[in-house]
């Protein structure tokens, strides 16, 4: 019976152990540190001289040494931050951790905002009132092009006074001013707003058709050339390829569609501008295709934009016009949105944005997936850029309720990446469109003979939890006409 014992007593010890196995090894594996934010967006606002605490949740930062940097120089090595700040400015504020175990970081954007002066009986310039994304526009004759201010910033009710050579044309508490293409030239066009002026120019070109390129039996259905390739930041950007300039950029597109191949647009309002070897033709059905990898519960539409060559100078510097899709009049879509991405301060950082709605964001870090430093664009000189468009009303959702399974259901059509019963005909990977479908600013038809520039660009800004944000992919642009 001792022996018996013995036995029955190491069996229950082994039992015990074994059954603990799983805590004892979560007790003993190393983990790197990990940093939860208070505030889930990173952005922060405070006034000038008001302290500011940050105070992360982290896990896994026994022994750790915590750095809080700002334009590379340690600000804080406490875990809490204490920030304050005498100047009205933005800046940028970097959390790293560091154990024997790893290291780890994060970023936040801190507006530092002046207290209000109060009125200025005689308000000095603001440049930041208002916004001019271009200040020279092309037109053929006969038509019409709406010029705005964009963003304009809240006003004290004076009016917006427009003249055309000299001559005031009009005086309104609307900033908008529709300019009528009546006779070739070029036009000096001013705006003014209390003591604001902004010049414009306005090239009245020849009447449409004048620069017209018919395709012929050598033309190609397929892009010749691509113009521009403008990302959002996105965690595809940068990704096994490297372009240190804007023509190693648009080369890279070409490869890739070369090789039909996707090439991601990041985030809300990336885009590419592509052009072909002839033009394409109005025939009142479907002219354009575009390629893309279309999945039935996942869309990351786009939206398409054409332009004919009204200068003649062989460059998309003319005006855009947005091929409609069912949800161009839509009350949840925004026009005019804009969203301006900041670069990082340092790798492996996410891409913080705001928007022209007061909204702010980040474009996530996806370290389990994407690895490449940055996900701001190389060929970006500017530590921050603005990208406007159309907006649609995002769709996507868990439907696993536990962030498991994202889903992002399609539009009716008219839209890149879209997969849907209407433009895809009888294509599995491509959305097909019409330039019946072109409108002008009021949302009237365009009714363009032809095209000869085609603009794709990401209509959402969204993001669908470990997939990351929502990117429009395309594969391809080619002339539907040359291929019928």
């Amino acid at each position: 019976m001792g022996r018996f014992n013995s036995i029955f007593i190491a069996l229950t010890l082994f039992l015990a152990v074994s059954c603990n196995w799983n805590e004892v090894i979560e007790e003993v594996t190393p983990m790197p540190p990990e940093i939860t934010l208070d505030n889930s967006s990173a952005v922060y606002s405070i006034m000038v001289g008001e302290m500011l605490t940050v105070s992360p949740v982290y896990r896994y930062v026994e022994d750790a040494a915590f750095a809080w940097s700002c334009d590379g120089e340690v600000i804080s090595s406490e875990p809490v931050l204490r920030y304050t700040d005498s100047l009205a400015h933005t800046v940028f504020i970097t959390i790293s951790v560091t154990t024997e175990y790893g290291s780890t970081s994060d970023e936040i954007r801190v507006d530092v905002k002046a207290p209000d002066p109060g009125p200025d009986p005689e308000p000095e310039p603001d440049d930041d009132f208002w916004v001019f994304p271009q200040t020279e526009f092309n037109v053929s004759l006969g038509r019409s092009i709406l010029l705005k201010p964009y963003d304009i910033k809240e006003s004290d009710g004076a009016h917006y006074i427009w003249t055309v050579a000299g001559v005031q044309m009009q005086d309104s508490a609307e900033p908008e001013f529709v300019f009528e293409a009546k006779q070739e030239g070029s036009y000096v066009v001013t705006v003014t707003h209390v003591n604001l002026v902004q010049t414009l120019t306005v090239n009245v070109c020849p009447a449409e058709g004048t620069f017209y390129r018919p395709a012929s039996a050598s033309s190609a259905a397929t892009v010749n050339r691509i113009y521009e390739f403008t990302p959002a930041p996105g965690q595809y950007v940068n990704e096994d390829y490297t372009a240190n300039t804007p023509e190693e950029a648009t080369a890279y597109v070409m490869q890739r569609f070369g090789e039909v191949k996707y090439v991601s647009l990041g985030g809300f309002g990336g885009y590419l501008i592509a052009g072909f070897d002839h033009s394409i033709d109005n025939t009142g059905e479907y002219e354009i295709g575009i390629v893309s990898h279309l999945s039935e519960e996942y869309t990351e539409a786009g939206a398409v934009w054409v332009m004919q060559d009204e200068n003649g100078d062989g460059l998309p510097n003319d005006t855009w016009y947005e091929l409609k899709g069912s949800d161009t009049f839509a009350a949840t879509t925004v026009h005019d949105y804009a969203v301006t991405y900041y670069r990082p301060s340092a790798p492996g950082m996410a891409v913080q944005w705001t928007d022209n709605l007061g909204g702010s964001g980040k474009v996530s870090y996806m370290a389990s997936y994407h690895h490449q430093d940055w996900y701001y664009p190389l060929w970006i000189t500017a530590d921050r850029y603005t990208l406007r468009g159309t907006r649609l009303e995002a769709h996507n959702y868990d439907r696993s309720g536990n962030g498991a399974y994202w889903v992002n259901p399609p539009y009716a059509w008219g839209y890149v990446d879209n997969f849907n019963e209407v433009d895809m005909l009888d294509s599995k990977d491509t959305n097909h469109f019409k330039i019946s479908n072109a409108v002008r600013y009021d949302g009237s038809p365009a009714n363009l003979e032809y095209i000869d520039f085609v603009k794709v660009q990401n209509a959402l800004n969204a993001s669908s939890g470990w997939l990351g944000e929502v990117s429009t992919e395309v594969c391809g642009i080619f002339d539907h006409n040359l291929q019928k």
